[in-house]
């Protein structure tokens, strides 16, 4: 595709510091369309969170998948019955955890926790209809 592979280095600037360096293929730059790597878009906005969470809700929607995974744990036989035991251990755990996160007010882990919690409920088929 390139005549040649070597790549020119460009320090990319803002505000007067430096942020980083680019390095570009040589061949690419002499193209009339090219639009340069390292000028930034600052109107560009990224969504990491919508709305808050509301973490009562979301401990009744674990507490109650718990509670229905334990009663589905005491009806099957005792081939299943092991697995499923150690997925609810696995899950006492993660509460457990959560707990912790909680007492020591750890904001991010205890988003973590509940990232975590509420993906592994919804492989097992839980889904939270409220959040």
């Amino acid at each position: 595709m390139f005549i040649d592979a070597s790549f020119k280095k460009f320090m990319i600037t803002e505000n007067n510091a430096s942020i980083g360096k680019v390095e570009v293929n040589k061949d690419l730059l002499a193209l009339k369309n090219f639009i340069r790597p390292f000028i930034r878009n600052n109107e560009i906005k990224e969504i990491t969170k919508v709305g808050n969470r509301n973490y009562l809700a979301l401990d009744q929607y674990i507490i109650k998948s718990l509670n229905d995974y334990y009663k589905r744990l005491e009806e099957v036989g005792e081939t299943e019955k092991k697995k499923m035991l150690e997925v609810y251990n696995h899950l006492y755990e993660l509460w457990q955890n959560l707990r912790n996160f909680k007492i020591s007010q750890n904001l991010p882990e205890i988003d973590k926790t509940y990232d975590l919690f509420s993906y592994e409920l919804y492989l097992l088929g839980y889904e939270d209809e409220g959040n």
